[in-house]
């Protein structure tokens, strides 16, 4: 009979313990309702709403006072609460597709399967690191692809209140983190942690590509060495900061649990750490565009033919205003309790930053698939036509005159030049041997 009394003396526990947990969270928290009424008399939240939401001072002095001396979760109730009684609607979060991340996503997408192409087609070099790096890099783009569209607005469902709220998002990216439940804020930081990680490597990954594709073209000592330097350099930074997302708190689950404030620990600075990283690859683009075009401009090549080699790497400049833009908009929109709002720009961007850098990495691949598809698209046509009206001109003259005039031109070649080599290589082609 003993037992029986205490299993039920237990349950008892359980469902007050879980009615207060509810009720904690669709009415106003007792510390609130202490700086209600200490604060304020005739005009306060309880028994004067229209009084108190019509002013200015008094929601935000209540707000102060319940931050101060009340838990972070009843903080979030209380803000969220105060909101709704004011008629205030709650923010909506983005919508599930975006054109200005599903456009970037789309031309990653192609110019990395045109890349495949042109590799199974013999194409570009044959297959190589270059290769597989961006295909990390491509996978890794694209599941942070994924988690961005999966954190947008769900199907219609339940609040805390029970009643239907069509803009709860799964994750909580770009909602206010107060109108989010608590285990939802919780999901959200792991999920950008995630993403976080997955960031730095993919970013990483596609440099690193860059640079063991321009170890294909040039061949000069001074170059190979600053670029493996630099593959070095971008594969520290992947690592590092890699690291420093997966393990910036002790213990570790304060990265996702320390919002609550309930538990003691260490976490690194998470804006200083990400400024730094932004300002760091800022300054590696513009290495690793600089680099590539220093090289063309010293080559023997006519005027017309460095710019159009000397354009394919500077496209890469796309990446670096990306970078920049994110960097920007990441400074001005620096967080403070309401994170959840405030890292979506950040998270936006980077997801763009991630399919520019798989599709600038793909670029010259694909060029040399179109030039053997489409070489029209690159001016081989009229290329050809000209090669026939200097061969015509040569036979008028060559009837009458002894003068003999050469013509020496410059091409990428991308063609493997044996089974175990598949360099790819800057030559110059004289026309009267060309088939």
């Amino acid at each position: 009979m003993g037992g029986h009394l205490f299993f039920l003396a237990l349950f008892a526990l359980l469902v007050v313990g879980i009615h207060a947990a509810v009720s904690d969270t669709t009415a106003f928290p007792s510390c609130a309702i202490a700086c209600d009424n200490q604060l304020f008399l005739d005009c306060s939240l309880s028994n004067n709403t229209s009084c108190f939401c019509a002013s200015d001072s008094r929601p935000t002095a209540l707000l102060d006072c319940v931050e101060s001396i009340c838990t972070t979760k009843e903080f979030f109730t209380t803000k969220r609460l105060y909101e709704k009684e004011c008629d205030i609607p709650p923010l909506k979060g983005p919508p599930v597709v975006k054109v200005s991340t599903l456009i970037p996503f789309i031309l990653a997408s192609v110019f990395f399967v045109a890349r495949m192409i042109a590799k199974s087609s013999g194409l570009a070099g044959g297959w190589g690191w270059d290769d597989y790096t961006i295909i990390v890099s491509y996978v890794l783009g694209v599941a942070i692809y994924v988690l961005d569209i999966y954190s947008k607005p769900a199907a219609p469902m339940s609040d805390l209140t029970g009643k239907s709220n069509k803009s709860v998002i799964r994750n909580g990216f770009g909602r206010n983190i107060w109108d989010l439940p608590f285990p939802t804020i919780t999901r959200f930081y792991q999920y950008f942690q995630a993403v976080a990680v997955m960031y730095k490597i993919q970013i990483s990954l596609a440099k690193i590509s860059v640079c063991l594709f321009l170890l294909r073209i040039f061949q000069s000592r001074t170059f190979r060495y600053l670029a493996y330097a630099l593959m070095g350099i971008n594969a520290a930074i992947g690592i590092t900061w890699a690291s420093a997302d997966a393990f910036r708190c002790v213990p570790t689950r304060l990265t996702w649990t320390g919002w609550t404030n309930e538990e003691s620990g260490y976490c690194i600075n998470f804006i200083v750490a990400v400024l730094v990283n932004c300002l760091v690859n800022i300054f590696v683009d513009f290495i690793l565009i600089f680099m590539p075009v220093y090289e063309v401009v010293k080559l023997q090549l006519p005027l017309r033919k460095k710019i159009a080699v000397a354009s394919m790497f500077i496209v890469g400049s796309v990446l670096t205003i990306i970078a920049i833009i994110r960097v920007v908009v990441f400074w001005n929109n620096r967080w403070g309790a309401n994170e959840t709002l405030g890292l979506y720009p950040l998270m936006h961007w980077s997801v763009i930053e991630c399919q520019i850098s798989v599709m600038c990495a793909c670029l010259p691949a694909s060029r040399a698939l179109i030039g053997r598809w489409c070489p029209g698209l690159l001016g081989g046509s009229s290329y050809r036509k000209t090669e026939s009206h200097a061969a015509e001109y040569y036979h008028k003259k060559s009837t009458g005159s002894v003068n003999i005039n050469k013509s020496v031109t410059y091409t990428v070649n991308y063609e493997s030049r044996s089974a175990t080599h598949s360099d790819v290589e800057l030559v110059d082609i004289d026309p009267k041997h060309e088939k």
